[in-house]
């Protein structure tokens, strides 16, 4: 018979990994949203294009991505702590530094390099291999809980930011953003993943939750050759690619957007706050729905309310109607985040075994191809036509379209299935 305190003991320690998770989505997230504050603020001081501005973001996205499957190795190497640990400390001295930027390189290499490289070391891809690890029948509600952590840090760290900006400038601002990170960063790893039993090496479960299809493959170890020769990985890539790709288009530009049509920086940047609340409960809503329905079904309806927040953003020409601006809030707040969590599902029911983490990394690349693209293309467009409607009209076509790749790549997923049942 078990052993109840030894049940109650693993139980805590899940629930402290699913702490720990939401305490690092809500840093890397909220600081990838004060981009767009930082980005208003490099505008003014330094006079440069917004193409070249926004190329920061662009490149930070690229490294961001580059560094996944080398964080998804390491995470399956040398585990989970170590991995964030590094990474809380690269972090802060990325966000340190990016205090001193006076140039263009300098501004690409602190924020675009390492400050990104930090993120990804402490972003989603070692917590996804360290959940699901974790969860046998709901990954997606865990997850859910953990991504909502990136509402949080959206919803405090954009109106912070601008505050700091707004009262000490840009360089001070980073600098209190440096502190903030080795606070919330380094101590809770320490707390919730003991040295002496790290999370990171356990076996990959082989369950799956019910309500919704069984989408993997076979029930061995995937190796990452096998992935990365598979036709269903690299739809699912060109899925995330098209979802990052809108979404960066539209995150980057917001508060300037909304600056440039009339409304006061510090109300921009509260409004896009207010995003990242709504957001918290639409990650634990479609983690919730994605256990208990098809997951390429709660994927649409990601999309859907995304896109009607799309529709808003694109409807705000001047400041005459606020309402647009929180109804954009609202339904793309619903949307963010959600996607990357329901793909990750996705991808974790097919890609099993102990190469998950590397696997996973290199599917996450996806975000970097696709969000590097949307950042610069949002800057290029506005430069060349001195408005953001062609860029966030695309944006609404990427975000639309990657759901009929998801059906795609769900429909090859069950065929290899039913071709290695036969």
């Amino acid at each position: 018979m078990p052993d109840p305190s030894q049940e109650k003991t693993s139980a805590l320690r899940r629930y402290g990994l699913v702490a720990l998770g939401f305490i690092h989505i809500a840093v890397g997230r909220g600081l990838h949203g004060t981009f767009g504050v930082f980005f208003v603020a490099f505008l003014d001081a330094f006079g440069w294009s917004r193409a070249v501005t926004a190329g920061a973001a662009s490149l930070a996205i690229i490294v961001e991505g580059i560094f996944h499957p080398i964080v998804g190795t390491l995470t399956d190497r040398i585990g989970g702590r170590k991995t964030l640990l590094l990474g809380g400390l690269v972090l802060a001295i990325g966000l340190a530094f990016s205090a001193t930027v006076n140039s263009v390189w300098q501004l690409y290499f602190w924020v675009g390099v390492v400050s990104a490289a930090g993120i990804s070391l402490i972003g989603m891809v070692p917590h996804v291999a360290i959940i699901s690890r974790q969860y046998a029948n709901r990954k997606a509600t865990a997850l859910g809980i953990a991504w909502a952590g990136g509402g949080v840090g959206i919803f405090v760290l954009v109106p912070v930011t601008a505050a700091m900006i707004a009262n000490w400038g840009w360089a001070s601002a980073y600098i209190g953003l440096a502190v903030m990170v080795a606070i919330l960063v380094i101590p809770p790893v320490l707390f919730f993943i003991r040295a002496d039993h790290e999370q990171a090496q356990g076996t990959a479960s082989q369950s799956h939750a019910p309500g919704h299809a069984k989408h993997a493959v076979d029930d061995g170890d995937w190796t990452v050759k096998q992935a990365l020769t598979n036709s269903s990985f690299w739809l699912l890539f060109g899925a995330r690619v098209l979802a990052s790709l809108g979404n960066q288009i539209i995150v980057t530009h917001q508060v300037a957007h909304a600056v440039d049509v009339g409304y006061p920086k510090i109300f921009a940047a509260s409004i896009f706050g207010v995003m990242g609340v709504v957001s918290i409960a639409g990650r634990i809503l479609f983690g919730y729905l994605a256990d208990r329905m098809r997951r390429e079904l709660v994927y649409t309806w990601v999309q859907a309310v995304s896109a009607v927040g799309t529709v808003a953003l694109l409807a705000t020409t001047d400041n005459s109607m606020p309402i647009l601006l929180y109804a954009y809030a609202v339904f793309y707040g619903m949307g963010q985040g959600s996607r990357a969590l329901v793909l990750s599902a996705i991808s974790i029911d097919v890609f099993k075994g102990k190469n998950f983490g590397a696997i996973f990394g290199y599917f996450t690349l996806s975000v970097g191809v696709g969000g590097a693209i949307g950042a610069w293309l949002g800057g290029y467009l506005f430069d060349v036509t001195r408005s953001y409607q062609i860029a966030f009209s695309i944006s609404l076509a990427c975000l639309i379209g990657s759901v009929f790749v998801v059906f795609m790549s769900t429909r090859s997923i069950r065929a290899q299935s039913a071709a290695r049942g036969a």
